[in-house]
């Protein structure tokens, strides 16, 4: 844990998360933190919206397929970027635009504003690192009235 929390920048954060240690940067196209190992990079993201402050939501999601019924309810958008990686299992993502999945090893986001429906998609348990990047003076997360199509259940 020292030695993430020595590396981290003004544009990361360090998490614990699946009994590992974590550091996640935001950063340009190829820019890394020092020391660690990399995993992957996920992006490049899309804009994300000014604001004098920023604030990285990061928690750590274990969900088996039960779960689905009462997460894909909730459906919601961000005021900034979603990126998810994802630990075991498989994910779907619906929005207007469409499905977009992921599985164990993969990485994905999601634009802010868009209103978006997850589903757990594995027949076992879905684990997922998330982070919501936005404007600290700026709820993370809205209810949305949009009603998806059901793609990620077909």
């Amino acid at each position: 844990m020292e030695t993430a929390r020595a590396a981290v920048s003004a544009k990361g954060v360090v998490v614990e998360a699946d009994g590992k240690i974590w550091l996640l940067t935001v950063a340009t196209k190829g820019e890394r933190s020092t020391g660690g190992n990399f995993v992957t990079e996920i992006g490049p993201l899309s804009e994300i919206p000014r604001g004098s402050t920023y604030e990285i939501q990061v928690a750590d999601a274990d969900f088996g397929p039960a779960m689905n019924a009462a997460i894909s309810k909730a459906v919601h958008t961000h005021s900034g970027p979603e990126i998810w990686y994802v630990l075991t299992g498989e994910q779907c993502l619906e929005t207007p635009d469409g499905a977009t999945r992921a599985k164990a090893g993969e990485g994905m986001f999601a634009r802010a504003g868009v209103p978006m429906q997850l589903n757990i998609t594995s027949s076992g348990n879905r684990e997922a690192l998330f982070a919501i990047v936005h404007d600290a003076s700026k709820p993370a997360t809205t209810v949305s009235d949009w009603t998806p199509k059901g793609i990620c259940r077909r």
